[in-house]
């Protein structure tokens, strides 16, 4: 399996696109949470608080482990750029205003209590931060994600010299406690069917086709959240 970031060409031959949207049109079986099953069940949240994505990948070299401090989950890291933390953040708002009922309360809104916070305590960690930015804000819980890997495509749709990359943790914090309520994870190179005839029926749901990195971290986001507590 290559390495994030490793460059070589992938070219998807025509018949085996032909393979999977046929399977696809017989029913090929989905992975993943069955469509419409119901979220996890959470109490005593009502207001929840988006803090934007960070970028974990900032100082460490491609190719580096890098562990999660929130979570755990250790990763490899890979190459990022600005705007990447803003679409991810982006991305989770919209799900949330759009599958949830939470009361939310937007990133922009965080930006100033962060910064007064910091001020007075510059090395304060990153789990008491969000805590304490979530009390001064009312809000009953926190929620944000660390990008740890945001490589672009380079190529086409059908035919690549790198495929899109993409890793990232999220988590949802109690403020009342601290208790981590969820967290999830999501960490894929594509790869060319050619090279793992299993992932069929996932080419067929992405239309036979290699995505972008927003094409990737957007399915990531979404398989992610599928599991996400709601009100």
């Amino acid at each position: 399996m290559s390495q994030p970031g490793q460059r070589r060409p992938y070219a998807e031959a025509a018949l085996l696109i032909f393979i999977v949207v046929s399977l696809s049109l017989a029913g090929c079986a989905s992975s993943g949470p069955a469509p419409g099953a119901p979220h996890p069940k959470v109490l005593n949240v009502q207001k929840l608080l988006v803090v934007p994505f960070g970028i974990a990948s900032e100082g460490y070299q491609v190719g580096s482990t890098a562990r999660c401090s929130m979570c755990g989950t250790i990763f490899i890291t890979g190459p990022s750029a600005p705007g990447d933390d803003r679409y991810m953040t982006n991305q989770l708002l919209a799900y949330l205003q759009a599958k949830t009922d939470y009361t939310l309360i937007p990133p922009g809104a965080g930006a100033g209590v962060r910064a007064q916070i910091l001020s007075e305590s510059v090395n304060m960690p990153e789990r008491d931060l969000l805590l304490e930015m979530g009390r001064k804000l009312g809000a009953d819980a926190v929620v944000s994600g660390k990008i740890f890997r945001f490589q672009k495509r380079v190529g086409t749709s059908y035919s690549v010299e790198t495929p899109a990359s993409v890793a990232f943790s999220m988590y949802l914090l109690r403020v009342a406690d601290g208790h981590m309520m969820w967290a999830g994870n999501f960490d894929e190179t594509q790869r060319p069917l050619s090279e793992d005839l299993l992932q069929i029926s996932t080419w067929a749901k992405r239309g036979a086709r290699f995505l972008t990195a927003e094409e990737l971290a957007q399915s990531g986001l979404n398989k992610v959240m599928a599991a996400f507590p709601v009100p």
